[in-house]
């Protein structure tokens, strides 16, 4: 082994092969039990275990949810298979780019209304509007907080959803995504959060302050529903 290269938290290194089975079993890479009845990969977002703000997204959805339902960063699937868990839902489309985390996404979530794609979130699109979006958006590239990739997230919720539809998110509590919901949607409220994570709601797409032409109108939602509550 020779050429280690150290960087970030890993490290990248060249093996002269001498032939046959030499990886060591240890070496393969194994399933991880990251939650009951489902896996995931090494390398995969929160591969040891449910994200703890989808939990809590999780536990703010109401008890009905739409019929046509995206997910966009779907992770390895737990989030979607609470969401199939309401009653309602007729079709839950679950977008990932990383193509290891859908296939885990897709080990782990074997219910017929769930179809799955692998696509960036920023740009994917469906020949229909769905009338729900939930997510649980990444505000990371690379190791620096990134806040414009919750904000396109945010812009491609608007894009897929009818007037009617409704956002669901969750975000840590200092992101700031309220003015990109604003811009995008007609109302905005906080359902609900604590010191770590906020779970935000939207409706009317498109009716928002750039739709506007930034104009905001009187008695619009100042960001926190009167009845909202902790999971």
């Amino acid at each position: 082994m020779d050429e280690v290269d150290s960087r970030a938290h890993g490290k990248i290194f060249r093996v002269a092969v001498a032939g046959g089975a030499w990886v060591p079993q240890s070496w393969r890479m194994q399933d991880i039990q990251a939650a009951p009845g489902m896996v995931t990969r090494p390398g995969v977002f929160s591969a040891d275990g449910p994200d703890p703000a989808s939990q809590a997204l999780a536990a703010l959805l109401p008890e009905k949810l739409p019929t046509r339902i995206v997910e966009l960063g779907c992770g390895w699937g737990w989030l979607g298979a609470r969401i199939l868990e309401h009653p309602g839902v007729e079709t839950l489309h679950m977008v990932e780019a990383d193509a290891d985390a859908l296939d885990c996404a897709r080990r782990n979530v074997t219910d017929p209304r769930a179809l799955f794609h692998w696509a960036d979130a920023l740009d994917f699109s469906l020949p229909e509007p769905v009338n729900g979006v939930i997510m649980n958006p990444p505000f990371h590239e690379g190791r620096a907080a990134d806040p414009r990739l919750g904000a396109g997230f945010i812009a491609a919720a608007a894009r897929l959803l009818t007037g009617a539809g409704r956002l669901w998110m969750v975000a840590n509590r200092h992101l700031p995504y309220e003015e990109p919901l604003r811009a995008s949607f007609a109302e905005v409220a906080e359902l609900g959060g604590d010191t770590r994570f906020k779970i935000l709601t939207a409706s009317g797409a498109g009716r928002g302050d750039a739709g506007r032409g930034g104009a905001r109108s009187a008695g619009r939602s100042t960001g926190r529903s009167s009845t909202g509550r902790k999971g």
